[in-house]
């Protein structure tokens, strides 16, 4: 019989900020990595919302 219970159970992702006490040094640049790459996205959010921008002023004008 299938059991749940079985199954790995998958960590949910850590909320940002972190506490680094107690992190090892290979923990912080990966959590880095995964700033950056969350910087990444928002940089690319505003780019895009500042191009909607734009476009609805100079339909707009």
């Amino acid at each position: 019989m299938f059991n749940d219970e079985d199954l790995p159970r998958h960590k949910l992702p850590q909320p940002f900020p972190r506490k680094l006490e107690g992190m090892s040094v290979m923990h912080m640049k990966e959590y880095k990595e995964e700033l950056l790459a969350e910087i990444a996205k928002i940089d690319a959010e505003v780019e895009a919302r500042g191009g909607v921008k734009a476009a609805a002023e100079k339909l707009f004008r």
